[in-house]
Parts: structure tokens; C-alpha cells; sequence
């Protein structure tokens, strides 16, 4: 909207002009001529086309390409403009060709545009960023504030290797003849749906194990996250990383299985609900996302078909949106994920290692692609951050649990 407003102000002033000059010299060629070619500034009004143009510019650049928030830029040029338009005014010479209404209403509608941008730049642009940034960031407690901002697990004293389950614990997922099993008893819906979930799980997988193209967004805390270009919408793909002291089957418990309590971690999450479990890896899930922005952005819902596969010790918890009768449209705009989720397996230390992979398409035009990148990789950073403090929580109650059960 920003730009738009500024090429308006370049387009406005110079058609303006342009008809001034053809009713007071008799067509394009002489007003070239005598208000261009031979400019004298106290006798012609074409410098102001020059100051609209060079002005947009400047803005243009400014938001769009340096992506600035900065406000000095803008007062510098509206100082400029203003200070030239008044002295123009000023020193105009009152018996020229141009001494007339038309004149001194370009030069009005000039010193107007220029203002105007200052107020759409003000009440506009800095609102709207300002309210994505705060739609797009979870929002925590005053409380945990501290807590979550304090870094990696610096306060945990748990030796991981006391709370690893076995692994036969979890029943791994002896290959693709037993997903292939629980797909031919479905009904042709059903199989449709797996054949999906399927797709998205090999996409996943190429995602997380294609290291070309990558761009570091950022790496604090223990937390990397990088995105990449992709050709179709949403423009970029995030992939992000960090380590954790718990167990494979303890992150899967929480991330797959606790899904009806992910509202008490997840502060960006407004709903979620369990619609149909369609084999024992494969399920449809109903998710709500918060609005904000003072309703300028509204919640948005999901309807989500999850597929989780153990190829030896890594875990793929996927996540792909489909469109299916059992959810119709509610309220909420129907959001868009493409295949997506997390993938986890040991680390050489002896922790797990998460990959988290986002893949979704907000929608917001206006808004430039740098902005919402930025705003994503604070939303990726936070949730492992509090994906941190919850497993810690439910590895502590755990062992507590078995304290308590030992004692009794």
C-alpha cells in the first residue's frame, strides 16, 4: 500500500503537469522544449516531477529493498520537499506563463502527497508491521518471560541417560509392508488420505536431508534456524534445530501423543482437536491459530492430516493440510500448510536432536517477504524454547513419579 501510494504521487504530479503544460504551450513538443530543455526554476513547474520521482525513489528503496523501519529517511525527504516546494513558491515570478490556478494547485497537491506518504508511512505501514509482529510471535506469560529468554537447559541437573526408555518400549514400525496393510483396509477415502500422508513424508524427508541452498537466519541459544527459497507459495521453507535431554520416546509422547495438552506449551495454538484416527500412524487433526493484530489478522484453522514413521532410531512426525468433508469451513479462514513436521533421532552426545520443519503459507501480501521472515524465525526460535522447558517439566515429573513409586 506504501508503494502504491508512492508511485500515485509520481503518476499524479506528472499527468498533472503534463496537462498544465499542453494547455499553456500548445502541446508536448514545446513544453519540452521551453519548460525542460531551456528549465529555468522561477519560471517553470517540471523540477517538481523531478522531486516527486527522486522522493518515491528514495522511499521505495528505503522500505521495499533495505527494509528499514527507520522513520529519518522519510522526515529527511518530506524536510526536503517542503523546504523546495515553499521556496519555489516564493521565488515563482508572478508574470510568467504559469501564473495561475493551475499552478498553485500542483504545487498544493505536491506539498499534499508528501505529507500524505508521512502519515500512510506513520498509521500504516509501522501499525501493520507492528501487528503481524505481534500475530506472528507466541505470546508468553510475564511470568515465564525470564524463564524462556534464559537460554538453553543451564538449570537442569538430569543425567539423561537415567531416564532413557528402552527402545522396545515403542514398537517400531517394521517398514512399509505394515503401513501398506493398515492402507488396504481403508475405504477409498481412507487410502486417498494415506496416499497423501505418504507423499508428504518423502517430501519431508528430501527437505530435511537436502543440505543445498540453505541460508542461516539465526543460531543463538542452541537454536539454528535456516530457510531456503522454493518456487511454489509460501516463497520460503524454514528448517530449524536443537538439541534436547530426554529421551526419543518421551519427545514423541509429547509431540504426537500428548496433542490434546500442546495449548499449555504451544501459546500461539487456540484449539486443537482429534477428528479421526484412521490407522495406528495416521490420523486427522483440527487446529485453530491465534489472531491478533487488533483483528486485523484473524485466527486462521487447519485441518491436518498426521503421519508418524520410526525408520531405525529417527522419528518422522509429519504433517500435510488436506481438504476433507469431516471439517467443512468454519469461521476461521482456512489456513495452508504444505508437508511439514519433525523429524528427531540421538545425537553423538547423547541427546536428541530435533529438526523442525515450517512450511507455511500466511497470506499477506503487503507485507514484504524479509519482514515475515524475520517474524518466523522468532516464532521458530521461541517454540523450541518452549518445547525445552516442557520436556523438561514432563521429564521431571517423571522421575519424581518414580520417586514417589519407589518410596511407596
Amino acid at each position: 500500500m506504501f508503494s502504491i501510494c508512492c508511485i500515485f504521487d509520481v503518476l499524479l504530479v506528472s499527468i498533472l503537469w503534463t496537462i498544465i503544460a499542453i494547455n499553456h504551450y500548445g502541446g508536448l513538443n514545446n513544453a519540452y522544449d521551453i519548460a525542460i530543455k531551456h528549465f529555468n526554476f522561477n519560471q517553470s513547474m517540471a523540477d517538481l516531477m523531478l522531486l516527486s520521482l527522486g522522493r518515491s525513489t528514495v522511499l521505495i528503496i528505503h522500505y521495499w529493498i533495505i527494509v528499514s523501519k527507520l522513520q529519518i529517511t522519510i522526515a529527511i525527504t518530506t524536510t526536503i520537499s517542503t523546504g523546495y516546494i515553499f521556496v519555489k513558491l516564493v521565488l515563482f515570478t508572478r508574470d510568467s506563463a504559469w501564473n495561475n490556478f493551475e499552478t498553485y494547485a500542483l504545487l498544493l497537491i505536491s506539498f499534499l502527497l508528501c505529507w500524505i506518504e508521512v502519515w500512510m508511512f506513520e498509521s500504516k505501514v509501522l501499525k501493520v508491521e507492528n501487528q503481524v509482529s505481534r500475530y506472528l510471535r507466541p505470546r508468553y506469560p510475564n511470568e515465564k518471560t525470564a524463564l524462556l529468554s534464559s537460554g538453553t537447559n543451564a538449570g537442569s541437573d538430569f543425567n539423561y541417560s537415567a531416564f532413557v526408555t528402552p527402545a522396545a518400549t515403542i514398537p517400531p514400525t517394521p517398514g512399509g509392508d505394515q503401513h501398506h496393510i493398515e492402507a488396504a483396509n481403508l475405504d477409498p477415502r481412507g487410502q486417498m488420505l494415506y496416499n497423501v500422508a505418504v507423499e508428504a513424508h518423502s517430501e519431508l524427508k528430501e527437505t530435511v536431508l537436502w543440505p543445498d541452498g540453505w541460508t542461516t537466519e539465526s543460531d543463538k541459544e542452541g537454536i539454528k534456524v535456516f530457510s531456503r527459497a522454493q518456487r511454489r507459495a509460501p516463497n520460503r521453507l524454514f528448517l530449524s534445530e536443537s538439541h534436547f535431554l530426554c529421551s526419543l520416546e518421551d519427545l514423541f509422547e509429547v509431540l504426537y501423543h500428548q496433542m490434546d495438552k500442546v495449548t499449555e506449551w504451544n501459546s500461539s495454538i487456540l484449539e486443537v482437536n482429534m477428528l479421526e484416527r484412521l490407522t495406528q500412524h495416521l490420523d486427522l487433526v483440527y487446529t485453530v491459530g491465534v489472531g491478533g493484530g487488533a483483528g486485523l489478522i484473524k485466527s486462521r484453522d487447519f485441518l491436518t492430516l498426521r503421519y508418524w514413521v520410526k525408520e531405525r532410531d529417527m522419528f518422522f512426525i509429519v504433517s500435510k493440510d488436506v481438504n476433507d468433508p469431516i471439517k467443512p469451513t468454519t469461521k476461521y479462514p482456512r489456513g495452508f500448510n504444505g508437508p511439514c513436521g519433525y523429524v528427531f533421532f540421538p545425537a553423538l552426545d547423547g541427546s536428541v536432536k530435533l529438526t523442525y520443519v515450517v512450511n507455511v503459507d500466511l497470506k499477506l501480501p503487503l507485507v514484504p517477504q524479509k519482514v515475515i521472515t524475520s517474524n518466523l524465525v522468532e516464532v521458530v526460535h521461541d517454540f523450541h524454547i518452549s518445547l525445552r522447558n516442557k520436556m523438561d517439566e514432563y521429564v521431571d515429573s517423571k522421575r519424581r513419579a518414580s520417586l514417589y513409586s519407589g518410596n511407596t
